[in-house]
């Protein structure tokens, strides 16, 4: 008995020798080599118009759009009014080869201006309009209608406010007009006025 407890103690402490020195050997890869830049000649600027809104009870908007390059190259952004601000350090971009990258700027208040997109040679190679409009203070819509077999017709027009605060009151008002297009005549009017808090 006393034998073979010796040898279950040797040969679990073989099996933790053997353990202690396994080593799993490391292979580190090279860091890839970052991609060359070249002198850009050409970037579009996406969508055709960059045009933004102010959203309701903000002072600051956000312009978003895009530069695509067919090479790997770094650009410049400029602004022909101060107050749209480029949020990247110096205003310069790296634009992957083929690829859409996304620019956000800041306009601290509503107006219009153009962006001028220049390479690092300084030639600029794209110059677009864009525009931050105010925040919405009201929605408005129309509709007409023709009923051919009655040969009637109804217009309608609604106005909505625009509420600032999820806490605020909202109203609407809309008013409709039917015409019997045989006479022809006014066959029926509607004013509705609704407000919802």
């Amino acid at each position: 008995m006393r034998n073979l407890l010796y040898l279950v103690l040797l040969t679990g402490s073989c099996a933790y020798a053997q353990v202690q020195n396994l080593t799993v050997p490391v292979v580190l890869a090279p860091a890839p080599a970052p991609a060359k830049l070249a002198v850009a000649e050409k970037v579009r600027v996406q969508p055709e118009r960059l045009e933004s809104r102010m959203s309701p009870g903000f002072t600051t908007g956000v312009l978003v759009f895009s530069l695509f390059s067919e090479v790997n190259t770094e650009v410049k952004l400029s602004s022909s009014d101060p107050r749209l601000v480029f949020r990247v350090a110096d205003n310069k971009i790296r634009l992957p080869a083929y690829a859409n990258q996304s620019i956000n700027a800041v306009a601290l208040e509503a107006h219009s201006g153009t962006i001028t997109v220049t390479n690092t040679e300084g030639k600029v190679l794209a110059t677009v309009p864009y525009t931050v409009a105010p925040a919405k203070q009201f929605s408005q819509g129309a509709s007409l209608n023709y009923n051919p077999f009655g040969n009637t017709a109804s217009l309608n027009y609604s106005i909505s406010g625009v509420s600032t605060s999820p806490l605020d009151p909202t109203w609407s008002l809309s008013v409709g007009m039917g015409l019997d297009l045989a006479t022809p005549s006014v066959s029926s009017g509607t004013i509705n006025l609704s407000v919802r808090w």
